[in-house]
């Protein structure tokens, strides 16, 4: 009996078990990731001889094949994800920036010979302002709503 296969004094069912699956735990060599990468570049949506054929290039079969390109999309839709909620809180940053800078230029405008201008003007603001809050409020919720989504799949 090898030491691996021993159990150690204290050892409970559970942790045995544990230790069981993690042994049985697969990984695709480099050279198979690459070959299934750019197969899946040519056919996205396999069929069940493609899967077949490709098993028999690489040496898997057809249902861990099946599963590596689900996986596979998976991780792509998450990395897309990231990259559109960092680009949206970027345009979110600037926004909220913009309408920081437009109140500050608001409180500056004095101009007592132009008053009813002024006042129309400062309305025209108000309006962009609030446009801007409301496409902020928005953006947050997007990418609220994408980053609650994803702890779901």
């Amino acid at each position: 009996m090898t030491n691996s296969q021993k159990k150690h004094v204290g050892d409970s069912s559970t942790s045995q078990k544990k230790a069981n699956k993690q042994s049985k735990c697969f990984r695709h060599t480099v050279e198979q990731v690459q070959h299934l990468k750019e197969f899946l570049k040519k056919c996205p949506h396999p069929d069940k001889d493609q899967l077949i054929q490709i098993g028999k290039e690489v040496g898997l079969n057809p249902k861990k094949i099946k599963t590596w390109i689900y996986n596979n999309k998976t991780t792509t839709k998450t990395q897309i994800e990231k990259s559109d909620n960092k680009t949206l809180r970027t345009e979110n940053e600037r926004f909220r920036c913009e309408n920081i800078a437009m109140k500050e230029a608001m409180k500056k405008i004095i101009c007592p010979q132009c008053d009813s201008e002024r006042a129309s003007y400062l309305e025209n603001l108000k309006e962009e302002n609030q446009r801007l809050t409301d496409e902020d409020e928005k953006l947050s919720r997007v990418t609220t709503t994408r980053g609650v989504d994803k702890g779901h799949e």
